[in-house]
């Protein structure tokens, strides 16, 4: 006999008619809100336990779920991207808040993410050990959201990295945005997140990006294992490589300024991406490819001075004057001086010269 339970009533639903559900279905439902609310759920409780699902979930769960996914728009509005802010869509600029900027667009969800919330709820990922692998399948851009908001939820715990290695969570472009860190094999195409729906998510998650990049360049420094350092570099530069030159060629450069956000405090103050010193017991091969792969925003950076250098080509009576005034407008505050020092870090890391010593707390 299958136990049931009663949730919280949500909006909508009427006193009389309060839904019943599994309890199963119950912790896929509250595994989904808390995705979208991390704050109020106990995360470590939701992916610390394993649960056995069922193989199909009824019309009132469904109906949940979906009312807990179509809660996320607002979330990422929290997140930062409310603020009024300029966009370049369809080479022009648009200014306001993301709904005065953006046509209203409905993120689309698959099966996908129905598995995923499976798979977290079924999965006992508290140790990090290894679990049966949550399968590749394609993705829409909702997936995609909701393959980033559980890396998220994971932050600073043991299943972070588990989720991080799923073939599922690796063929997402998002994930690898903001979590390029801890990825690893081939990045995948960039270009479903910097044009229609992809493009709104990745302008209301800009101070995010900006804040994780931070964060995982001072975490560089901490790495003394010069195998570790490379495996993260080359992730890295993946994704920011191949994320930029598709903001280049769908004319969205503009959503690839949180590289220029992340870069400067830790530019003014001199610091780079790699560790004082790297494990003497290594190959000196390793320890200079590390140590080359480190600087990953760095050239980041750079490819945004080669941009600046375009912006400031563009003249008064050309079309694109006006965008190309709000990218010369990102870029001043990271100016030449930044730009030269970043240069100069990674010319020392190529040379292998010891990093200054001066170490930062992550903010």
């Amino acid at each position: 006999m299958t136990d049931e339970v009663e949730l919280e009533l949500v909006e909508d639903v009427d006193i009389d008619e309060v839904p019943l559900v599994a309890q199963s279905e119950s912790e896929l439902i509250m595994m989904a809100r808390a995705l979208v609310q991390p704050r109020a759920h106990d995360t470590w409780a939701y992916l610390a336990s394993a649960h056995k699902m069922p193989d199909t979930i009824g019309p009132s769960c469904e109906a949940l779920l979906e009312d807990a996914l179509s809660r996320i728009w607002p979330a990422l509005w929290r997140r930062d991207g409310a603020r009024p802010r300029a966009s370049v869509i369809g080479n022009a600029v648009v200014r306001g808040r993301p709904w005065q900027r953006y046509a209203p667009a409905p993120l689309v969800f698959t099966r996908a993410t129905l598995e995923l919330l499976r798979w977290l709820v079924g999965m006992p990922l508290a140790t990090g050990g290894d679990v049966p692998e949550l399968e590749a399948r394609p993705l829409a851009i909702g997936d995609e959201v909701a393959i980033y908001l559980a890396l998220d939820l994971a932050t600073d715990l043991p299943p972070q990295l588990v989720i991080a290695r799923q073939p599922m969570v690796r063929k997402s472009a998002l994930a690898w945005l903001g979590f390029a860190h801890l990825m690893a094999g081939d990045a995948p195409d960039f270009t479903p997140i910097v044009t229609g729906v992809g493009a709104i998510v990745v302008d209301a998650l800009g101070g995010e990006l900006a804040d994780r990049w931070r964060g995982a360049e001072l975490h560089k420094r901490q790495l003394e294992n010069p195998d570790e350092l490379l495996a993260v570099g080359r992730a890295q530069s993946a994704a920011l490589e191949k994320f930029m030159a598709a903001c280049d060629a769908a004319h969205r450069r503009d959503l690839a300024s949180f590289v220029l956000d992340a870069a400067r405090p830790l530019l003014e103050r001199n610091l780079a991406p790699v560790a004082q010193l790297l494990d003497p017991g290594k190959p000196l091969s390793t320890r200079s490819q590390a140590r080359l792969a480190a600087g990953a925003l760095l050239r980041g950076v750079q490819t945004w001075s080669h941009w600046d250098d375009q912006h400031r080509g563009v003249r008064f009576i050309d079309d694109d004057y006006d965008v190309a005034q709000i990218l010369l407008g990102r870029f001043e505050p990271i100016g030449r001086p930044l730009t030269d020092r970043a240069a100069q870090m990674l010319s020392e890391l190529a040379s292998l010269i010891p990093t200054p010593s001066t170490t930062i707390e992550a903010p």
